[in-house]
């Protein structure tokens, strides 16, 4: 199944890349979850355990994807933005919660024998704490690695990015590490915090001194 994956997911890249249409981009979200899922399944059969952090990284990392290959393509044609990848990282973090969504859904509806209110109230805590959740951390991140293009300091942008980096796999640890309720809403409200602050600072900055790099 990995190397299924990772062989559609290079063909549809190729599509995308050669074409440029964004009509690939769910395509590659679905497919680029699906990887995801197969990497954590793969170190939890050699691990027997899978550490939060490295969840946090694999996940992270796999979301990652989309943006990097719409950034290589915007290269080519347009100087990237800050808040372009802002934007497109909240979309694909928001794709990927809702794939994630759906699987603990069904996972909760067998596990409650067909009764719903589990599954309502899974739904609801998620519907609350999702736009502190994946579509923080992947907007935070993709903000960061956009910004690189066109810094004056290169070095300092590519530190700047990975020290975000870091801190978003942190974050989604610490998720993962709560058993949910009252953590999820912690952990969600400062990651959206966070993202509500970086949208913030951009939009000040563009409006005083042109568009953030």
């Amino acid at each position: 199944m990995l190397a299924a994956g990772l062989a559609l997911f290079v063909a549809v890249l190729a599509v995308l890349l050669d074409t440029g249409n964004p009509l690939y981009v769910p395509s590659l979200l679905l497919i680029g979850a699906v990887v995801a899922g197969q990497l954590e399944f793969e170190t939890v059969r050699e691990l027997g355990a899978l550490p939060t952090l490295l969840i946090g990284l694999i996940e992270e990392s796999a979301k990652l994807a989309v943006p990097a290959v719409m950034l290589a393509v915007t290269l080519t044609r347009l100087r990237p933005r800050a808040m372009d990848g802002l934007v497109l990282g909240v979309a694909v973090g928001s794709g990927f919660a809702a794939l994630e969504t759906m699987g603990y859904a069904f996972v909760a509806l067998l596990r409650a024998g067909g009764h719903l209110e589990p599954v309502t109230i899974l739904l609801l805590l998620r519907a609350v704490t999702s736009p502190g959740g994946h579509a923080a951390w992947t907007g935070l991140v993709c903000a960061a690695l956009f910004a690189i293009w066109g810094a004056s300091r290169g070095w300092l942008a590519w530190l700047r990015f990975l020290l975000v980096f870091v801190g978003v796999v942190v974050l989604h640890a610490a998720w993962d590490s709560t058993a949910g309720g009252s953590g999820h809403l912690i952990v969600g409200g400062l990651s959206f915090a966070l993202l509500m602050v970086v949208t913030w600072r951009l939009h000040r900055a563009a409006r005083t001194n042109g568009p953030e790099r």
